[in-house]
């Protein structure tokens, strides 16, 4: 299969009506950057905007830049410019959106209060308070940089920001990644938290299938990766 039989495939299965809440092209997207495929993001992008008014056109391209950045430290800062930087080279500058709230909020201090918390509950919601205990006091006692870097920020300022894609997006984002990063443990553990989000075994389906297909398009690998029907949703064995 193509890459535009892969997307029409998906985009059909999810038959979403309203393109600004679509996930196809947001998961596509991080599978793509995750399997080294980022030169193809602006068919991707053509795709998913064509017909579009322009406002509507930034709210797809707004979410498409979102997943990319909120998985990029998943599968490296390189691919994710990889797949950023063409799709920036085909817009126009009345086509760039430019909504930033990271950056708006930035040194706001009841912002960064809000973050903590929520970077907190958005971790511990993924792996339950007792394992996201766990697995803190692992980092901070082998590496309180890791900790800090790799859990803290990115949790507080990348993941847990659902002003652009709400969590259950943005998980389903993180296991497509995971799974064309041959990360098939932190894949599982990420499905898992697309159900614990709130979001349904479709969902989780959905996110599984497209980012193995992604993969196989482009050779990326995978590794065992569980299948949906397989995966125990209420374990709470720490990794």
């Amino acid at each position: 299969m193509s890459l535009t039989d892969i997307l029409e495939q998906y985009r059909k299965e999810e038959g979403a009506e309203d393109i600004t809440k679509a996930k196809w092209y947001i998961i596509a997207a991080c599978a793509m950057a995750a399997s080294s495929a980022g030169a193809q993001i602006p068919d991707l992008y053509r795709m998913a905007s064509a017909s579009l008014d322009l406002e509507t056109e930034k709210v797809v391209q707004r979410r498409i830049k979102d997943a990319i950045l909120k998985t990029s430290g998943l599968y490296g800062i390189p691919r994710s410019l990889q797949a950023l930087l063409p799709l920036f080279a085909i817009l126009p500058d009345d086509h760039i959106d430019r909504v930033s709230p990271r950056y708006d909020s930035y040194g706001d201090p009841e912002a960064t209060k809000a973050r903590e918390a929520r970077g907190m509950k958005y971790f511990d919601t993924i792996w339950t308070p007792a394992i996201g205990e766990f697995n803190r006091a692992k980092l901070l006692k082998y590496s309180p940089d890791l900790f800090l870097l790799n859990l803290k920020f990115y949790y507080e300022w990348n993941l847990s920001e659902v002003a652009i894609l709400s969590a259950v997006e943005t998980q389903m984002c993180n296991a497509a990644a995971l799974i064309c990063s041959f990360c098939p443990t932190q894949a599982t553990w990420h499905t898992r938290g697309i159900v614990r989000h709130g979001g349904t075994i479709k969902d989780a389906r959905m996110a599984q299938g497209l980012g193995l297909a992604i993969a196989e398009l482009y050779d990326a690998r995978t590794g065992d990766i569980e299948k949906i029907e397989d995966i125990d949703l209420e374990d709470q064995t720490p990794p």
